[in-house]
């Protein structure tokens, strides 16, 4: 019997990963489960979540199973390693996302819920998705989402600030470079709300020389994330991206 294909899309840079998942928790898919997956095993993943959760239905079977009350999940994939066409083989991160409803996926012991601080949806121990409740014109209570740093990675920044802070201040040393290169390291991370404002954070409360700041441009950390931007590309499936790899065969 032929396998049912396994078509998931991968999005097309981290940062389109990031904010598919903030905009899937938008819809309600506040449910999680999380991992790292080897890639040899991630089509048989798919399917097992699919047979499970139905992942692969389509949009017209998911809003009919939220009319009725039902749980709907999606699951959303991206490789471990920064560039997964040179090394497909590596592992992958998995986010399996649902909704509150009739399923067996909200009774796992597994299952966290994103809107609790104690069970953020993480990305490795980068960043976490954080909500804050707004209420709508409505009346309704609607959750607003973002990205931001956790704390040991906000720790490593701040260390590391205080002593690119402290060469420049020093009257030995007055040496830049290690300053430059972490703004410019600061610069490339995603240009989330959440995480903007904790670049600024980072920035004030590093005690940088006030002649540092213009020169650096200090107050401009980075953009705001484009969501005109495509997510996906419709040839960048989880198959496709691994088709080339050398894995082992798969039961």
């Amino acid at each position: 019997m032929n396998k049912k294909p396994c078509a998931v899309h991968v999005a097309v840079t981290k940062t389109a990963a990031m904010r598919y998942i903030a905009e899937t928790a938008g819809h309600g898919y506040h449910l999680f489960q999380s991992g790292i997956v080897p890639a040899a095993k991630v089509l048989q993943l798919i399917r097992k979540f699919d047979d499970s959760y139905r992942i692969l239905a389509t949009r017209g079977m998911r809003d009919n199973d939220r009319l009725r009350g039902r749980s709907c999940a999606r699951l959303v994939l991206f490789p471990k390693v920064s560039f997964p066409e040179e090394k497909p083989e590596r592992e992958w991160l998995f986010w399996l996302m649902a909704t509150e409803g009739v399923g067996e996926l909200s009774k796992e012991k597994r299952t966290m819920d994103a809107r609790e601080p104690a069970s953020r949806l993480p990305w490795e121990k980068q960043y976490a998705l954080v909500s804050r409740p707004v209420r709508r014109r409505n009346g309704d209570l609607d959750y607003v989402w973002t990205w931001v740093l956790q704390d040991v990675f906000t720790a490593r920044w701040r260390h590391a600030f205080a002593k690119a802070a402290g060469r420049v201040r020093s009257s030995r040393e007055r040496k830049p470079d290690y300053l430059i290169k972490l703004v410019t390291s600061l610069r490339r991370l995603p240009g989330f709300q959440g995480i903007n404002r904790q670049k600024k954070a980072l920035i004030t409360g590093a005690d940088i020389p006030r002649n540092w700041h213009a020169e650096l441009n200090l107050m401009q950390l980075g953009t705001v994330v484009n969501k005109a931007l495509p997510v996906f590309h419709p040839e960048r499936t989880i198959e496709n991206m691994l088709s080339g790899a050398n894995l082992p065969p798969q039961p």
